[in-house]
């Protein structure tokens, strides 16, 4: 990705940098308004105490009059308050506002992960492309977050430009008493030629700082690099599941290695020569032109009032209302020109936010039936993966059965979970079409053909919430059936000994008391969750595979009262389990190449049989192992 700014125009990053305020307004409304209103008494706070004590000063130093003092003490005083006050309650209101800025950021990410297609979702271009942009707002708030901030920057920035001009007016239209040998300070080119020299000096710093910016952002592929090595091997001892590995093997030496690996934040490290090179000699510039441009605006100032074009109070409003015109102004080119840079990073995340979504959107809704009768068909279904050559299935042609328990075997790599994700329509084939009760899949609404699917997969995941939400997959639970469905799963033991019940939080993520769960349990939390769903097919994808043999056979034990009157499709590496099945795939380089009940293959030369006595053989040596052990 390129982020130099000359390659961004300004039309361009105006645009991009609109859009981006639009989208994030819709999504935080009232902040950026809230932004604008909290500025405004920001600056007028300030200017307010300026004048303030302008005056105070003028007064001390000429006729000290107390009454007057006293009245511009009282001012002072009371607006101080009353700005404090005011300042106070805008603070808290817009930090409320801002506080959710970074969820709804993460919001609109997320909406557009569960609205993308599934295939785009695992496509590695797509992953690469979104940490990316993770990276880049992890490293130097790049994006969205430096939007917000720029935003509010910029507001500021004007507001202090308008009032600064408006109490600096005087500084130029007061003249020297003629006579005076500063006259010449009265005249049109002396003032110019002040207003030029500070625009000039005005003008160094950020100039400078967008040449640092650039330099900033043209580190962006070492910075993200160096982000993702230290954030994991940083953090390595961290992880409670790595320890094992930590102590027993030499882990600890390989993270340092990594860490320092590429070396972009150590000495000697791309960020270390940069220091030492232009962007030190940047840095050093900005610190110059900032104190270059003082000293012209104290020398201005207080030769005219040496000179008696005005009084010392005077001085202290001149000087801060010019000093502030100049530091907005510097303000306001820098912002702007931060914002050209950082609409290459925009251009990224809304290149991720733009990815369009190809497959089909049905609009035909599923129908209803209380019966749960569905009948899904396979027919001439073949299917590769996007950037892939190799057919995962090929030609395959399956109907289900009314009601029926269909067990799906085969080797790694045979075709079986891409099998499943075609049937919940996370992929589309390439060939052939998969239909429901005689209506290809892709003419139903898309939710709502999800909607008749309950799926426990292998690699499912628990959320650190409370236990009964887990189940539920919702804030709100109906505890009687989250109950209920996780004492068919086999959790009903275990849920007893909990005094929070369903209230019990799952690790200890975010409450101290929050349990720890073994392999098993959280598999049967899993089981649960997809009973709770209550959708009329259920996909249970190696179900058992954490279960001790108890529990697995109490599991199978119970099959059909589990499964009720779903349509259960069962996945398993086990053929033990297919013994509670009424019919079997086998699948085999991407074809079903038998089909039938368990008696049927076992009694047929072919796949099933051959896969059956290979586990039966381990089944035995593991069972002979357990008699040799009473003997050692």
């Amino acid at each position: 990705m390129s982020t130099k700014s000359e390659n961004i125009s300004w039309r361009r990053a105006v645009r991009v940098n609109i859009r981006a305020v639009r989208l994030l307004a819709s999504k935080n409304k009232l902040m950026f308004p809230y932004a604008v209103v909290k500025a405004l008494l920001n600056v007028a706070a300030s200017y307010a105490g300026l004048v303030i004590m302008a005056r105070l000063i003028g007064e001390l130093a000429g006729e000290r009059r107390v009454e007057t003092l006293t009245m511009w003490a009282l001012v002072s005083i009371l607006t101080a308050a009353a700005f404090g006050i005011i300042n106070g309650v805008m603070y808290h209101v817009y930090a409320v506002k801002s506080s959710l800025f970074w969820p709804n950021m993460q919001r609109i990410e997320d909406e557009k992960f569960m609205s993308m297609d599934y295939c785009d979702v695992e496509d590695q271009k797509v992953r690469d492309l979104y940490d990316q942009i993770t990276q880049n707002r992890n490293w130097n708030n790049w994006g969205f977050p430096r939007i917000q901030w720029v935003f509010e920057n910029i507001v500021s920035d004007f507001f202090s430009v308008i009032g600064a001009i408006a109490l600096s007016v005087g500084l130029f239209i007061r003249k020297v008493p003629e006579g005076s040998p500063f006259a010449c300070l009265n005249h049109p080119l002396v003032i110019l030629g002040f207003l030029g020299l500070m625009a000039l000096t005005a003008a160094i710093a950020p100039w400078l700082k967008v040449r640092l910016m650039e330099v900033n952002a043209s580190w962006a592929d070492a910075a993200r690099l160096g982000n993702r090595l230290f954030s994991h091997f940083g953090y390595f001892r961290d992880d409670a599941d790595s320890m094992v590995e930590y102590r027993m093997y030499p882990q600890a030496e390989i993270a340092r290695h990594y860490s320092w690996k590429e070396n972009t934040w150590h000495v000697g490290g791309i960020c270390d020569r940069k220091y030492k090179g232009s962007f030190g000699l940047c840095l050093m510039g900005v610190s110059l032109g900032e104190k270059l441009l003082m000293s012209v605006i104290y020398l201005f100032v207080c030769l005219k009032a040496w000179a008696g074009a005005f009084g010392i109070g005077q001085v202290t409003q001149y000087v801060g209302a010019v000093s502030r015109l100049a530091s907005g102004l510097t303000g306001l080119m820098q912002m702007a020109n931060e914002l050209r840079v950082n609409a290459g990073f925009v251009e990224k995340i809304f290149e991720f936010l733009d990815l369009p979504n190809n497959m089909y959107q049905g609009s035909l809704t599923t129908e209803k039936r209380r019966d749960r009768k569905y009948n899904v068909e396979f027919r001439n279904v073949s299917f590769r993966y996007p950037n892939s050559e190799s057919w995962v299935l090929k030609n395959v042609s399956v109907s289900f059965e009314v009601g029926s328990k269909l067990a799906v075997v085969g080797e790694n790599g045979s075709g079986k979970s891409t099998f499943i994700k075609l049937l919940c329509r996370l992929y589309d084939p390439q060939e052939g079409e998969i239909l429901l009760n005689g209506v290809n899949i892709k003419k139903y609404r898309h939710e709502e053909y999800m909607a008749i699917f309950s799926v426990v997969f292998q690699d499912f995941c628990l959320l650190s919430h409370q236990l009964g939400q887990n189940v539920a997959g919702s804030c709100d639970v109906d505890e009687t059936r989250a109950g209920k469905c996780l004492e068919e799963a086999g959790f009903g033991e275990r849920l007893k000994e909990l005094p929070d019940g369903l209230n019990t939080w799952l690790f200890k993520d975010f409450d101290e008391e929050g349990i720890q769960l073994s392999g098993g349990e959280r598999q049967k939390i899993a089981i649960a969750r997809a009973l709770y769903k209550d959708a009329p097919f259920i996909i249970l994808d190696e179900p058992t595979a954490s279960l001790d043999p108890i529990a697995e056979a109490d599991i199978y034990r119970r099959f059909d009262e589990i499964v009720g009157d779903r349509t259960a499709i069962y996945i398993s590496h086990r053929l033990s389990s297919c013994r509670f099945c009424g019919e079997i795939l086998v699948f085999e380089d991407g074809s079903v190449i038998q089909r039938g009940n368990h008696e049927e293959l076992i009694g047929t030369e072919g796949k099933y049989r051959e896969l059956w006595e290979a586990q039966a053989k381990y089944y035995e040596r593991s069972k002979q192992y357990e008699e040799d052990k009473k003997y050692l």
